[in-house]
């Protein structure tokens, strides 16, 4: 749903936006505020970091069993482990 509102733009971004509209790149100011806001809606989103690490997570739980990394001693895990015992000491 669309809202009617009025704003007010520096005069070279209002001369900016005409001209985007005269070269036909967008049809009206309109388009080229409403392009611009989800331009920035779009990289808050793809610099959101949580976000990032929530789409990797998912990413990783889909893989088939097969692909998990055991934490049974296989070469990574036991230098993982290896280096957090001997940063925060053993668990035991």
């Amino acid at each position: 749903m669309n809202v009617k509102t009025t704003i007010e733009l520096p005069e070279h971004l209002l001369r900016h936006a005409e001209r985007l509209v005269a070269e036909g790149r967008y049809p009206s100011i309109d388009s080229v505020l409403t392009d611009s806001m989800e331009r920035m809606l779009g990289e808050q989103d793809a610099e959101d970091p949580l976000t990032d690490m929530a789409e990797e997570i998912r990413r990783r739980a889909a893989l088939p069993a097969d692909q998990w990394v055991t934490w049974d001693g296989s070469s990574v895990a036991a230098r993982i482990k290896a280096r957090l015992d001997e940063k925060y000491g053993s668990p035991e």
